[in-house]
């Protein structure tokens, strides 16, 4: 029955995939028919822990961006890169990695690429060294980042497993940030001399020829002054993000005990705290708060609630009625050989192309087979493989934004211009996480 079961839920995952967009979470509906109904297999609960974590800061999130800080982010960022021209190709990645992890969604990189095209075309630095390593930075920093959709996943996830003495918010962070920015640091130095000089590129000489490439040294700079409303949402924002950590840190001495002597979970403090925040940036800035429900985070971030639904249902009910097979019969083969859960993670990461999706996936069955913790961690970080397959939107995008035409995807696919800094950066953060989890778990 295990392997009928398997089957069922795989070939849902596929037809979801292929469809695309939200059909992921509806297919998962579709998958739950067919088990419940036709093999009467009982039905887990859906993962409401993770579902509230993610409409909470979905809020925060769509208020900041409706309140303006977004842009006034955007700005800082412009004139960080626009100061070391030079350093392009390292400075770029990681300004990449920091605004996703302050925003939670990798999506904020379209913000930056007309800036780094811009500057590494003036500098006569090939854009595709940047670029690339841009969008790869931009994609692991979901697993560094407290607010994002995986990792709220995985946090709830963990709350109601074995692991949750062992891995919370603050441990989580100690291993994926430094493990993340250290693969972020590795990618950008992978890519340094990557392709030919910009001067001796056929193309861009091309483009130059035809008038097709703009002179941006004599473009001018102006950047309108920040408003109250943009300072105070930013101010806001990451005040409540560095609270949640602090208690996450904290959380012994912090947070209430009650009569009946259980301590308030973490999950609940991320969701009071971000619908906090949400509130003190509609009250602080005079906004309407019906002005989120247009951001485009908000569209986003709902998308990841959807799914969460439909696919974590799913692979929950899946996962409740094997719980003794997996255990039995394959714990012991992944516990011994723990690169097969590493590797499978990234398999399902290139299918996807979405962290959140490939965490509410492999994360349960990671949690099922019963993993080192320092491993499942690890594994997690392959979540960001959607590079290898480049069909996600950074990676298409990012094809738009190079003028020059140096970032490209080849004739077989796969030989394209994200792959070398994208295992690069896979490997460096992998290995890094399973030597500080070591440690610290």
């Amino acid at each position: 029955m295990f392997w009928i079961e398997l089957l069922i839920v795989m070939l849902i995952i596929f037809w979801g995939v292929r469809k695309g967009g939200t059909f992921l979470a509806m297919a998962g509906g579709v998958g739950m028919f067919v088990l419940v109904f036709i093999l009467h297999v009982k039905p887990s609960d859906p993962p409401v822990t993770v579902i509230l974590i993610m409409i909470a800061v979905i809020c925060a999130s769509s208020t900041l961006q409706a309140c303006g800080g977004l842009d006034f982010m955007v700005r800082i960022a412009e004139k960080v890169l626009r100061r070391n021209p030079k350093m392009i190709t390292i400075m770029a990645p990681i300004v990449a990695w920091l605004f996703t992890f302050m925003c939670g969604t990798g999506h904020i990189v379209y913000s930056l690429l007309p800036v780094i095209n811009e500057i590494a075309i003036d500098t006569g630095v090939r854009p595709e060294r940047p670029i690339s390593a841009s969008i790869v930075s931009s994609q692991f920093a979901i697993t560094a980042c407290p607010i994002s959709a995986a990792t709220v996943a995985t946090l709830g996830f963990v709350a109601e497993s074995p692991y949750a003495s062992q891995i919370n918010l603050f441990s989580l962070l100690i291993v994926a940030i430094p493990a993340t920015l250290l693969g972020t640091v590795a990618a950008a130095l992978s890519v340094m001399k990557k392709g030919r000089e910009l001067a001796d590129d056929p193309e861009f000489q091309r483009r130059v020829a035809a008038g097709e490439i703009e002179d941006f040294s004599k473009k001018e700079h102006t950047y309108k002054p920040a408003t109250r409303n943009e300072k105070v949402s930013v101010a806001i924002f990451l005040t409540a993000m560095v609270a949640i950590v602090l208690m996450g840190a904290l959380s012994k001495m912090v947070l209430p005990r009650f009569a009946d002597k259980t301590t308030l979970p973490l999950t609940a403090v991320i969701e009071m705290f971000m619908l906090i925040a949400a509130a003190a940036m509609v009250v602080a800035c005079k906004i309407d708060s019906n002005k989120m429900l247009d951001a485009p985070i908000f569209k986003t971030g709902m998308f990841a609630v959807v799914l969460a639904f439909g696919l974590c249902w799913l692979v929950n009910t899946f996962i409740g009625d094997q719980s003794k097979f997996i255990t039995d019969n394959m714990s012991a083969l992944t516990n011994r050989y723990p690169w097969i859960y590493i590797i499978a993670v990234f398999i399902v990461g290139a299918i996807t192309t979405s962290q959140s999706s490939t965490t509410m996936i492999m994360i349960p069955i990671g949690i099922a087979l019963h993993l080192p913790a320092n491993i499942l961690i690890a594994g997690w970080m392959c979540a960001n493989a959607n590079f290898f397959i480049p069909a996600s939107g950074q990676c298409v995008a990012a094809l738009a934004f190079d003028s020059a035409g140096t970032t490209k995807i080849g004739k077989y696919v796969l030989n394209h211009s994200y792959m070398v800094p994208g295992l690069v950066c896979t490997v460096v953060s992998v290995l890094t996480a399973i030597g500080l989890g070591a440690i610290v778990y």
